[in-house]
């Protein structure tokens, strides 16, 4: 793994070759996951999309070695969020090395067809390529549909799911496709596999559950973050100890020129619905939005953008950028971000929940979060504060 990550400087096809020689060593499956980091040196630089054809080849190769446990929160978050053909495609292929497959991912292989029936793109997995090949090429709706069939009855879960998917198509998915599609319902459906039809047979539910909670941990409560200057949407400059210190906060982090509709803008929304929700319950607690960008993210940009997704701001409500460096944060709040030559060219998705001690009392990472789990953890803080 660190050998294959130290080739950063090479072209992505040099590394993807470093790629197939883990996928062959006896600890493989770890040795790629270790690899699935935003953070890590593999992607560092890379222009977006050769970022994401590497991260998609290295998911493919859990087909091969096998899917650790450590490795589907990844996979989930891709099936869940993902808008890269490639890389969605891949997710489902790494599907297919799981000795147990996590009970929500099913309804997550139909979600992702439906969310990418009109941008479907020929993919390839046979050797890594740049761009769109048509070496061994299928499609990416192709490769999630055959995945769904090979599941067969542990996929049932998602029959109707899949039914309404298809009887609701407009046109968009290719014949091909549709044939592929219906394969998947065939074997859905069948009784006489050799889990008798069950269903919920060798299931699991993945690390972290539905709502992506991860293992609190502290907070390096550092003199540099402490310090950290912060600018929000109208200009007003603040530290962020002065920010957050004294009472409970939700921080998701996010950037506006993401073009994944599923992951910062629907954050900001998100976070535009609990704020709404705290001024309801009467709850002192901070609900804010840091972005990734902050040289591009200016003030402007950050009330024109959260104005658009309902955030109505105040003292309690805002959105952030960093004046100076935006490292302190990544460090003390672990989070999964790369950075590409110009912006990110990666990143999961992070909500931090806050005491008023700038303590962790939460996280919530890769899988969507929803305002009710959020509110009920910044509703427990300010408990404990009161007491």
């Amino acid at each position: 793994m660190v050998r294959v990550a130290r080739r950063v400087a090479r072209s992505a096809a040099a590394v993807a070759a470093s790629i197939d020689d883990v996928r062959q060593q006896p600890d493989g499956a770890d040795a790629l996951v270790d690899l699935l980091a935003e953070r890590s040196a593999l992607y560092a630089g890379r222009p977006s999309n050769e970022a994401e054809r590497l991260r998609g080849y290295v998911l493919a190769g859990f087909e091969s070695t096998g899917l650790p446990s450590a490795a589907v929160p990844y996979v989930l978050e891709e099936l869940e969020t993902g808008r890269n053909p490639y890389t969605v495609a891949a997710a489902g292929r790494a599907l297919r090395g799981a000795t147990t497959i996590p009970v929500e991912a099913p309804g997550l292989l139909v979600s992702a067809i439906g969310r990418l029936r009109g941008t479907d793109d020929v993919v390839s997995f046979d050797r890594f390529a740049p761009a769109a090949s048509n070496v061994g090429a299928t499609t990416a709706l192709g490769e999630l549909a055959s995945t769904l069939a090979i599941l067969g009855p542990r996929a049932d879960g998602a029959i109707a799911a899949l039914q309404a998917l298809i009887e609701t198509d407009g046109g968009e998915l290719s014949p091909a496709v549709r044939r592929e599609l219906e394969r998947a319902m065939d074997a859905m459906t069948r009784t006489d596999d050799a889990t008798g039809g069950c269903g919920g047979c060798a299931q699991q539910r993945a690390d972290g559950g539905p709502t992506g909670r991860a293992a609190p941990g502290p907070c390096a409560v550092t003199k540099e973050l402490r310090h950290l200057a912060l600018e929000d949407q109208d200009g007003g400059r603040l530290t962020f100890a002065e920010a957050f210190e004294g009472r409970p906060s939700a921080i998701a982090f996010f950037y506006t020129r993401c073009m994944n509709p599923e992951k910062c803008s629907l954050t900001v929304t998100r976070l535009a619905r609990l704020a709404s929700r705290l001024v309801e319950d009467g709850l002192d607690a901070n609900v804010t939005g840091i972005s990734y960008d902050p040289r591009f993210d200016r003030p402007g940009r950050l009330r024109r953008y959260g104005a658009d997704r309902g955030m109505v701001f105040s003292s309690r409500c805002s959105l952030l950028r960093t004046v100076g460096p935006f490292g302190p944060l990544t460090e003390a709040f672990d989070l999964g971000v790369g950075f590409g030559p110009v912006t990110v060219n990666r990143h999961r998705l992070d909500l931090v929940v806050l005491d008023s001690a700038l303590g962790v009392a939460e996280r919530f990472e890769r899988r969507l979060w929803h305002e009710e789990t959020v509110l009920a953890t910044l509703n427990s803080a300010a408990s404990a504060h009161r007491r």
